[in-house]
């Protein structure tokens, strides 16, 4: 599922925000199998009302916003990968790893990481707002997953 150039596309947009093109193919690309390694790379641009009020006037009215994973080839049945997502043209990202482990009927899926704002004073809010805006995402992405799977 997570290789599928369809379910990607769902997942992009049950994150919220615009595709970053003409809502064709120059947004999602998916490259490798699910049997080898792949790497899934969306780009999409959100409204800076998405991030609070007093950063807003930092973006613009809009963020561009860049996600990648990398998956490694499968070992065994569990699979690890790592993101990273970048808001182009603003201080600081967030990276991190993931994992797919078997558990009964369906799989545990893991993610942790980190973010880092670079910026004095103010980094630690912007910190909590894009991991705030992150975790958001993800919930939004394990929920299309959910519905993807039920289908």
């Amino acid at each position: 599922m997570l290789a599928d150039n369809d379910f990607v596309r769902r997942r992009a947009a049950a994150a919220g925000g615009a595709t970053d093109g003409d809502a064709g193919d120059g947004d999602v690309w998916v490259e490798g199998t699910a049997q080898t390694a792949f790497s899934v790379s969306i780009r999409r641009v959100v409204p800076a009302s998405s991030i609070p009020k007093e950063f807003r006037s930092l973006v613009g009215s809009e963020l561009h916003v860049r996600y990648t994973e990398a998956w490694e080839a499968p070992t065994g049945d569990d699979r690890v990968g790592t993101f990273a997502v970048e808001i182009v043209g603003a201080p600081g990202h967030a990276a991190g790893a993931l994992g797919l482990t078997p558990a009964g009927d369906g799989c545990d899926f893991l993610a942790t990481g980190d973010v880092k704002v670079p910026v004095p004073l103010f980094g630690a809010m912007v910190e909590r707002a894009v991991k705030d805006a992150v975790l958001k995402g993800l919930e939004a992405e394990l929920t299309a997953a959910d519905a993807w799977l039920a289908r």
